[in-house]
């Protein structure tokens, strides 16, 4: 049997509504975005409310076929502005941290929007009174099945198709340990509601440009191995990116590669951003929990996939996470 969560705070969030924005944190993945995002504003529209779709970051292409209408628009300033003002709430989904909002949570919050949020991670902060926060569940789009399934609205392809995309993509296909015996109930629910799975996953999975091969390539080229090889990190910057012509969005799931390897425990991907700081993907195979360490650099996330954005520069970052991280792996297990 599926879960069957108490919804009543949402649902009485959105009663005296009727325009809504759905948002979500910056770099967005499948499960944020493309999935979460359509999905609630399918219901949303089904239950007679209006929804409005900005992300502070644009989406990574290979997601951007769930948009059929290309709804989601990226913050541009006072146009945007106008648009957030003009709604009667907001509903963040996937995200419990102000700060990943950036621009659109200052919006938010600028205009005194009363606030909703559907999140499957560990809270960082107050995201206000209506709050559904499960970590059990393997993604927000298992929540937010969930919410549907339970209501009259009846899914369409659209919502099915997305819902389907939010677990396959935030379990890794189904790899992760994050995935429950609900969460194949789920899935096989959605299969049967026609989900495109063959569609989604060469989408998602299979359209890779020729420059993220290359990307790729370089990177897995220059994997750094420590503890005896229990920890493995790699570097990835702006004169990188440049040279191989890819762009930053389609570095998505790249943090994930080092755990394919044998005997690797912990795996880290620092990013350099275009301004000279560095952010750390955090990824463990699911032996040592890292949302710890990742807390120590002001980040946070599950137990076994985090990630940080530093105020460090990228060469203090790696000397300082390094050094945490070699503690933490030759003090485990």
């Amino acid at each position: 049997m599926t879960t069957k969560r108490n919804w009543d705070a949402i649902t009485n969030f959105l009663e005296n509504k009727k325009r809504l924005l759905i948002t979500t944190h910056a770099h967005p993945d499948g499960d944020a975005p493309l999935g979460s995002q359509i999905a609630l504003a399918g219901f949303l529209r089904k239950i007679g409310k209006e929804a409005v779709l900005i992300n502070c970051d644009i989406i990574p292409k290979f997601f951007q076929f769930l948009d059929e209408n290309n709804e989601i628009q990226t913050y541009a300033g006072k146009e945007h502005d106008d648009l957030i003002r003009s709604t009667d709430g907001a509903i963040i989904v996937d995200i419990s941290d102000w700060a990943r909002l950036r621009k659109v949570g200052e919006a938010i919050r600028r205009f005194n929007l009363p606030v909703a949020c559907i999140d499957h991670h560990i809270p960082s902060d107050d995201m206000g009174k209506a709050v559904v926060s499960d970590q059990t569940a393997s993604s927000t789009g298992e929540l937010l099945y969930d919410l549907i399934v339970n209501s009259p609205v009846e899914m369409d392809q659209q919502i099915v198709n997305a819902l389907y995309t939010c677990i396959l993509t935030d379990t890794g296909s189904f790899r992760f340990s994050n995935t429950t015996p609900t969460t194949h109930q789920v899935t096989a629910d959605l299969l049967r509601r026609g989900a495109e799975f063959r569609k989604i996953y060469e989408r998602v999975y299979e359209t890779n440009s020729k420059n993220r091969s290359i990307l790729m390539g370089n990177l897995l080229a220059n994997l750094h191995f420590e503890c005896n090889d229990r920890l493995v990190w790699f570097v990835l910057t702006q004169e990188l990116l440049q040279k191989t012509g890819a762009e930053l969005w389609e570095t998505e799931g790249f943090s994930e590669l080092p755990r394919s390897i044998e005997g690797v425990e912990v795996s880290l991907m620092f990013t350099e951003t275009k301004d000279g700081k560095a952010k750390i993907s955090f990824r463990s195979k699911g032996r040592i929990a890292i949302n710890g360490l990742a807390n120590k650099f002001g980040g946070g996330g599950h137990k076994f996939a985090s990630g940080a954005a530093t105020t460090m520069d990228l060469q203090e970052a790696l000397h300082t996470v390094l050094e945490e991280a070699k503690n933490l792996v030759n003090n485990s297990i």
